[in-house]
């Protein structure tokens, strides 16, 4: 019985544990932000981000985090769906990693309406102990991919 409520507790701590990393590692760091976008959750995708970042568009317009706060909070950004697929992340010197994916993104920017197949590019950084994207790049890719 000691055997099977260690084996227990075991599991349910490394689930946990797991659990509470992935968003804090760089590839669950560029999911957690995509799912924030989906969700249009400003206050999440500010707290995945750094003070100055930054986001290319797929047709090359950027925005900071404030811009982009707004455009989730007051509607003028309309996702449908952004999911981060095939994600790789490579971390250099223990203090910066690329997260490269791709997604289905899906809504409406002011009304315009979008449907793009893209690949993005995360470049996280190590602020204090927690890991932060200071920017984020859409590029589109041709539709039959």
């Amino acid at each position: 019985m000691k055997k099977i409520l260690f084996l227990v507790g075991t599991l349910l701590t490394t689930v946990g544990a797991f659990a509470q990393t992935a968003a804090t590692e760089p590839a669950g760091l560029a999911t957690a932000f995509c799912k924030a976008i989906e969700a249009e959750d400003a206050t999440a995708m500010t707290a995945l981000t750094t003070d100055d970042f930054t986001i290319t568009s797929f047709d090359g317009q950027t925005a900071d985090r404030d811009l982009l706060s707004q455009a989730l909070s007051g509607a003028y950004l309309v996702t449908e769906t952004m999911p981060a697929n095939n994600v790789r992340s490579r971390t250099y010197n223990g203090n910066i990693a690329i997260v490269t994916g791709d997604s289905k993104f899906k809504g409406a920017l002011q009304g315009t309406s979008f449907n793009a197949n893209v690949v993005f590019i995360a470049t996280c950084v190590k602020v204090g102990n927690n890991w932060k994207i200071a920017s984020f790049q859409l590029s589109g890719m041709p539709s039959g991919n």
